[in-house]
């Protein structure tokens, strides 16, 4: 299981540098060849309806991942609770088994 969530969270980290990067390499890419040509103001709203979009894709697409990153991390720590509770209550089956039937 160690291993499951050590590959999930390094896969996570991955595509959360590449959510950062290739829109940031798009949208530096747009906005030079835009930037060479703007003819009216209809260019100058495609521009920015093209940079919030990608902001606003980067912004969603790194929240996805952290969430993601997140819940796997409690279910790890939830599962090992588990397993010391598990632990216990055989301990404590053992205990009263010789309580009530005496040791054996």
């Amino acid at each position: 299981m160690k291993d499951f969530i050590t590959t999930t969270s390094r896969h996570i980290r991955v595509w959360i540098w590449v959510a950062i990067v290739l829109p940031i390499s798009s949208l530096a890419g747009l906005f030079f060849v835009w930037r060479l040509a703007p003819d009216s103001w209809m260019d100058y709203a495609f521009i920015i309806g093209e940079v919030a979009m990608f902001i606003t894709a980067v912004v969603w697409w790194c929240w996805a991942m952290w969430t993601m990153m997140r819940l796997i991390k409690q279910w790890d720590q939830t599962k090992d609770k588990v397993q010391e509770v598990a632990k216990d209550v055989k301990e404590i089956r053992v205990e009263v088994k010789k309580v009530l039937f005496g040791d054996k």
